[in-house]
């Protein structure tokens, strides 16, 4: 519907060392996500307390905006996502990989022949964590 993530994702290469964007990985954000939430706050020019870290972390969470995303789901009024039929959104496991479990393995391999293809001059690409 929006186009190719492959294209997305590598239109912001060219941006990398640009001082206005900053890039954060998927796999970052698991291992430490105050120290993220720091990050970002510098780069925004904020001062943050350590108590708000923790209250940004709580309601960052999966299981947080899961729920905070069924309550707004459940108000016939509230419209969230253009991209779903029901134009609600959608969190099911929070677990990273389990789109295999939707592939068929045919479908598994012609997605890592396509992504490998597509991201082989990609420098980004390889802070990105990828597990067939």
């Amino acid at each position: 519907v929006c186009g190719s993530w492959f294209d997305h994702f590598l239109s912001w290469e060219e941006h990398k060392n640009d001082k206005n964007i900053l890039f954060l990985f998927y796999e970052d954000m698991k291992k430490d996500l105050s120290k993220i939430v720091m990050e970002i706050s510098l780069f925004l020019g904020l001062n943050v307390s350590d108590n708000d870290i923790q209250d940004i972390c709580k309601k960052s969470s999966f299981s947080e905006m899961k729920s905070d995303t069924e309550k707004e789901n459940s108000d016939p009024n509230h419209t969230v996502c253009a991209l779903t039929s029901n134009r609600r959104l959608i969190f099911r496991k929070g677990a990273v990989g389990d789109w295999k479990n939707h592939f068929t393995p045919k479908q598994n391999r012609r997605f890592e022949e396509v992504f490998n293809e597509k991201m082989k001059l990609s420098k980004m690409a390889k802070s990105l964590t990828y597990e067939f």
